[in-house]
């Protein structure tokens, strides 16, 4: 290391060591030396390339989009979708189809005529068709819920 700084500071001359003198002795020019006109034309060309890649995409979307505009149409939320929790303990299957009556306002169908045979144990959130439906596969019932 000793010899290599006494080496450049024998033969240092002011601009003997810079990288453009090194890139002209090579015959190279460098690569970060673009004029004005280069750097221009290869902007627009990357805009015009942009643009034409947007316009082609806007124009396949209007191609593929539907000729009439989709219109949704919301429902108000029916009375047997109300959510509403419920809880029973080895209660039997009429007191459960009161109750389930009494809290949705619905009416109960197709209770089997073995009803007093059932009892169940429950914790539900939800609306009542779903409640009788969850009773249906428990108890392998064919219970319907009317309004």
């Amino acid at each position: 290391m000793k010899d290599e700084v006494t080496y450049i500071a024998k033969r240092y001359r002011k601009g003997k060591f810079s990288a453009d003198k090194g890139w002209r002795r090579l015959n190279i020019k460098p690569a970060f030396k673009w004029n004005s006109l280069k750097i221009a034309a290869a902007i627009s060309s990357v805009v015009v390339l942009s643009a034409t890649a947007a316009v082609i995409f806007h124009q396949y979307e209007l191609k593929n989009a539907p000729d009439k505009p989709i219109h949704e149409i919301v429902k108000p939320v029916a009375p047997l979708e109300v959510v509403k929790g419920i809880d029973f303990e080895n209660i039997p299957l009429t007191t459960v189809i009161s109750k389930i009556e009494e809290v949705y306002g619905v009416k109960v169908e197709n209770v089997p005529e073995n009803v007093e045979e059932y009892n169940l144990s429950l914790h539900y959130e939800g609306n009542a068709v779903d409640l009788v439906a969850t009773i249906n596969d428990i108890l392998e019932t064919q219970m319907t819920v009317k309004k």
